[in-house]
């Protein structure tokens, strides 16, 4: 049996881990390019990055929504956020969101439900995003 001092040094190594669950602790390497970078597994160069194991089938950058199955799909897909940020929006825009989570009785936090839309928004113009960077790192890179 573990005496007082030992259950209380693993409770607080506990505490702490929780704690720090989703925390940033350093500068995300995440939005350097515009595209995900998935810690789990190697990337090969000319690939195109997979999705994390819950959304596969869910994302389909470039079709068409057609159906509020095919929506639901692709938008109302839970996610883990291990680094956590806030930033400010419209809030007519947030009201919006809301009430579509609401209406449709979707059980998606708007965490998951507003990184989806980004995504898949980063997804299907990431070609069009990565020329531009790279024209632009380019001309301040190279100053002749």
């Amino acid at each position: 049996m573990a005496t007082i001092e030992e259950q209380r040094r693993r409770l607080d190594a506990k505490l702490q881990e929780m704690a720090d669950d989703g925390v940033l602790q350093g500068p995300s390497s995440a939005t350097a390019n515009f595209d995900p970078i998935d810690e789990e597994q190697s990337v090969p160069e000319k690939t195109v990055l997979p999705a994390p194991p819950m959304q596969v089938a869910a994302l389909r950058p470039l079709e068409e929504v057609s159906t509020i199955e095919e929506y639901r799909e692709r938008y109302f897909v839970p996610l883990r956020i291990r680094e956590k940020t806030s930033f400010t929006m419209n809030a007519e825009t947030l009201e919006i969101l809301r009430s579509v989570l609401q209406d449709l009785h979707e059980r998606v936090s708007m965490v998951s439900y507003i990184d989806n839309i980004i995504r898949e928004h980063l997804r299907a113009h990431r070609e069009l995003l990565n020329q531009a960077s790279a024209k632009q790192r380019r001309k301040t890179t190279i100053p002749l």
